[in-house]
């Protein structure tokens, strides 16, 4: 015994063994960490880009619904106010055509001399670039034939890379996908867009809508009236 009266035997420090354990547990649990860093991370990047992808999905819808709840109709000259409908497909998806006489200014660049007042507006999905498809918008003067007048898109999303667009047959009570009728406008229409998934293999996130237009039913109404009278 010291005078302390601890025992003065010898003292030993780790042993390489020890060390070597140590190192390896430590080594192990930065491995954890790192996995689980990354895994949240990774997670995070997903959402990110899944919360982008719905941004581009709410714009395009939200500019779909102001631009139809704005629809125009002059049955003097129905051809002219007829809203039009052209089953497509594109890159896998529906790429369906759509065409309405409008007086909103939904999706109109500043610049556009169709920002105000009527005019034709037609919705697409079509080749942005050699290897990718977007929504592309393009727009006419009211009182024009499509076919007389092919103007260049502007693109709007890239991300939304297809468009369903399906009718609700009021006499039927169902939805169709064709839409013939010439003197009149679509009471409701359901749009359906298919929004890119950066998963791999991971098929679109799809978002869809039933849009009202206001319009139709005194278009309807006018219709039926002057059928009847005939």
């Amino acid at each position: 015994m010291g005078h302390s009266g601890i025992p003065t035997g010898k003292r030993h420090g780790f042993t390489f063994v020890e060390l070597l354990v140590a190192l390896g547990i430590l080594v192990a649990a930065f491995a954890i960490i790192f996995t689980i860093f990354v895994t949240t991370l990774n997670a995070w990047r997903r959402g990110s880009d899944a919360l982008a992808g719905m941004h581009h999905g709410d714009f395009v819808m939200d500019q779909l619904v102001q631009s139809l709840r704005s629809a125009a109709f002059f049955d003097s000259v129905p051809e002219f106010y007829e809203f039009r409908l052209d089953k497509r497909h594109a890159g896998g998806h529906p790429a369906d055509l759509i065409s309405w006489v409008t007086s909103s200014s939904a999706f109109m660049p500043l610049d556009s001399p169709y920002a105000e007042g009527l005019h034709r507006i037609v919705v697409t999905i079509d080749r942005a670039t050699r290897a990718d498809y977007g929504v592309a918008i393009r727009a006419l003067p009211h009182l024009s034939e499509d076919d007389m007048e092919d103007p260049d898109p502007w693109f709007v999303s890239t991300r939304v890379k297809g468009l369903r667009c399906r009718v609700f047959d009021d006499e039927q009570g169902q939805w169709q996908d064709n839409w013939d009728e010439t003197n009149a406008v679509p009471s409701l229409v359901e749009i359906t867009l298919y929004i890119e998934n950066d998963e791999p293999h991971a098929p679109p996130t799809r978002l869809q809508r039933a849009i009202e237009i206001p319009i139709a039913p005194a278009v309807t109404s006018r219709v039926d009236y002057v059928e009847g009278e005939i």
